[in-house]
């Protein structure tokens, strides 16, 4: 019985060893279903809207990289692209904009402030998407501190009047935020993310209305 009793003790304690272990590696993984990071991205299937299509307008690799502090006209001002129309341009800075906009609201300590940042860069259902994720996690006093980004490449597939698709790659090095205490924690982690972009005008500014991840 004594050894029953030990083998039994055995078992149990290397099940817990187990599951213990796997449950840090799917907290700390990026690419893991349950991380944090992973979970901030829309996945709605875009395809390309009517209208002009241009000739694709990219950015070099790593020409364009937003450090952390930036404010809103200062990451505008880093959307230089080669050649292509005014119009372009100003979709690439908007869209660029709009994402250290993005990641600026997940400093947000409440809800009422995350929406009212991420309605300057988002509109319609992606839009609600995005501010139900993040309650999940603001309400926990958890955010995300972004320390770089960097547009690898931004290609301009359809371009119409009020509507715009783009291709774009870019990375970005992040690590979780406490809200409370106001600082970054946690392992750093660079995502590298290719999604296809709908975009539409709103009172001279454009807008995301829709993301998909490319595989």
């Amino acid at each position: 019985m004594r050894k029953m009793n030990y083998l039994i003790g055995a078992l149990a304690l290397s099940l817990g060893v187990l599951v213990g272990t796997l449950g840090v590696s799917l907290l700390t993984n990026s690419s893991s279903p349950t991380s944090f990071i992973s979970k901030l991205r829309g996945e709605d299937k875009i395809q390309p809207v009517s209208g002009l299509v241009n000739t694709p307008v990219q950015t070099p690799s790593g020409q364009s990289t937003i450090p952390a502090g930036l404010s809103e006209n200062d990451l505008a001002n880093t959307s230089k692209v080669n050649g292509g129309s005014l119009i372009t341009q100003q979709v690439i800075a908007d869209y660029k904009q709009n994402i250290g906009i993005f990641f600026g609201a997940w400093k947000s300590t409440d809800m009422a402030t995350f929406r009212q940042k991420l309605a300057k860069a988002y509109t319609g259902e992606l839009f609600e998407k995005h501010a139900r994720r993040a309650e999940e996690y603001l309400v926990q006093g958890i955010g995300l501190d972004v320390s770089e980004i960097t547009f690898d490449q931004i290609d301009v597939e359809s371009l119409g009047e009020n509507t715009a698709t783009l291709r774009v790659d870019y990375r970005y090095k992040a690590k979780d935020y406490n809200l409370a205490d106001g600082a970054a924690v946690g392992e750093e982690h660079e995502q590298i993310v290719q999604v296809r972009v709908n975009l539409v005008k709103q009172n001279s500014r454009w807008l995301i209305t829709g993301e998909s991840t490319i595989q």
